[in-house]
């Protein structure tokens, strides 16, 4: 079998069971409360990010979180990918990761954690957001029929946010930026 007419197979099952996944999402998550709490999570998330960051670091906050939102979504889709765990009830169907969790909630948490008490020591703060998240909020999704770790323990996340958190921090504090238009 030529491997173009491999990967042309693989697309058709791979185009099959997105349109039942899409089927399944309409029929069983839609407007669910599950559904429901996740686009409320999004909304007040951005919203109060929008109201209560410090205006004058929004685009350094910015610049920290769009990398935070791009990692953790990565690392969701390799975990989920690797049937570490998956999600259900996802408020957009299209992607395989929580939304709300990657895009929203993970990067808008530690832009807050950066602006508040900014001279406590980061790794203070990563491993007081790693336990809370790992061992209270992952569970909290679990509970309510979110998050369903596969091959994962909760304390896998710890070093993982505690990580990422570090590197957020380092970023937020990068003081080398240029104006686009100066040599």
């Amino acid at each position: 079998m030529k491997s173009d007419q491999v990967f042309e197979e693989f697309a058709k099952k791979q185009q099959q069971l997105e349109d039942e996944k899409l089927k399944i999402w309409f029929d069983h998550s839609l407007f669910t409360y599950q559904w429901w709490f996740g686009a409320l999570l999004l909304i007040i998330s951005i919203t109060l990010f929008i109201i209560y960051r410090k205006k004058n670091s929004t685009d350094r906050l910015l610049y920290s979180g769009i990398f935070l939102a791009l990692l953790s979504s990565l690392l969701d889709l390799v975990g989920n990918s690797l049937g570490f765990f998956h999600y259900h009830y996802e408020v957009i169907p299209f992607t395989d990761n929580y939304f709300p969790w990657s895009i929203s909630i993970i990067p808008v948490t530690i832009m807050f954690l950066l602006q508040y008490k900014p001279k406590v020591s980061p790794y203070i703060k990563a491993i007081i957001l790693s336990v809370i998240v790992s061992f209270i909020f992952l569970p909290f999704l679990k509970f309510i029929g979110i998050y369903h770790p596969v091959n994962w323990k909760y304390y896998y996340s710890v070093p993982v946010l505690f990580f990422i958190y570090l590197i957020a921090d380092y970023l937020s504090k990068r003081e080398r930026f240029k104006k686009l238009n100066e040599d």
